[in-house]
């Protein structure tokens, strides 16, 4: 009895499985990767391809036509401006084997331009009152800031900023630093620089706060501003020679001491001169007991706070040869892909493609 029952079961389970089955309009379609939406009907094909696919491929088939052409002419502009940063930087490092020059006269700020790089002498002297900092930046593992300086000229011209170079953190306050004649010169002195035009500011720069003497960039109109100055901006070149003429009467022990220091340095291959004395000659022309036109240390200056000016040679970047290619390539891949397109006649339709696959499955 138990047993025709439990058969019965069966049957009945089997039966209503196969009834439900036979309701059913369609099947859905399984691969090993991917379960797709059943499909009913042709119809409802196309209704899927003019409601989801019509309006797509005609955008993407117009963004396939424009993208050759689009990016072969950003590929041209690219090869103007790769001639003309040639030609400005050809121009530039021309400038650089000049002569140094004295600064003109009534210099604006228009005409920087056509100047930069140009190597210039100014005489004047320094106003350490009003010293601005840029940074903070790094040199060789070491953390310090770009010294900013007004510099009033003797000819009665008007002032302008000098960028005297990196100084060390540890030395921004001039009577910490040693040196003196080098570091913080007093008097009416003459200095080599080159002409600049400030950089623009970035879109990450930040702005600075006022009434601070530390900018996060090289904002030479707000430090103009600040420092009342004009916004004339020359780069102080590199120089590790020694000045002697630089220094006062009260710099004077300063640089004998240095000169005899230089001696000991040099002892190890070089026979050691003569000590200083008070019969030394004037600084003008001076005989402090050692070659003048030897050179520091690097580091000497670091430790001394005397400012590392800049090497002389054009900074700008020319990375138009790398645009020119990427521009170029796009456009060829483009083209390339665009031909396909057209030589397969039609462009694949993603609705289509699965009910090709339904089929071949349910085959």
């Amino acid at each position: 009895m138990m047993l025709g029952k439990f058969k019965v079961g069966r049957l009945g389970a089997f039966s209503s499985r196969a009834t439900a089955q036979s309701q059913r309009p369609y099947a859905s379609a399984k691969t090993a990767n991917i379960d797709w939406n059943p499909i009913r009907s042709k119809k409802q094909l196309k209704q899927g391809i003019e409601f989801d696919g019509s309006a797509s491929r005609k955008v993407f088939f117009g963004l396939l036509c424009l993208a050759p052409i689009i990016t072969f002419a950003l590929g041209t502009w690219q090869t103007r401006r790769l001639k003309w940063k040639n030609k400005l930087i050809a121009e530039c490092e021309d400038r650089l084997t000049y002569k140094p020059i004295p600064l003109p006269k009534n210099l604006t700020k228009e005409d920087m331009p056509n100047l930069e790089y140009r190597k210039v002498l100014v005489t004047g002297h320094f106003d350490y009152s009003r010293e601005a900092f840029v940074g903070p930046r790094l040199h060789d593992t070491h953390r310090g800031y770009t010294l900013v300086c007004p510099f009033i000229q003797s000819n009665g011209d008007g002032e302008v900023l000098i960028d005297r170079g990196w100084i060390s953190a540890d030395k921004v306050i001039p009577s910490s630093r040693n040196l003196q004649h080098l570091s913080v010169p007093k008097g009416e002195i003459t200095v080599e620089c080159v002409i600049r035009v400030p950089p623009q500011k970035g879109v990450f720069n930040i702005d600075h706060d006022k009434n601070s003497r530390l900018y996060q960039y090289l904002d030479v109109e707000a430090i103009a501003s600040e420092m009342h100055s004009r916004p004339l901006y020359l780069q102080a070149l590199q120089n590790y020679h020694d000045r002697p003429e630089w220094a006062s009467g009260e710099d004077l022990s300063q640089v004998k001491e240095n000169a005899n220091d230089k001696t000991k340095s040099w002892a190890f291959w070089k026979q050691k001169s003569k000590p200083i004395t008070e019969s030394t000659s004037s600084i003008s022309k001076p005989s402090l007991g050692y070659d003048t036109a030897e050179e520091f240390d690097p580091l000497q200056f670091i430790n001394a706070g005397v400012p590392l000016g800049k090497i002389p040679k054009v900074d700008y970047k020319n990375n138009h040869l790398n645009y020119l290619v990427t521009w170029y390539s796009l456009s060829v891949a483009s083209s390339v892909l665009l031909i396909y397109m057209f030589r397969k006649g039609k462009f694949m339709n993603p609705t289509e493609e699965k009910l090709k696959y339904a089929k071949k499955i349910a085959d």
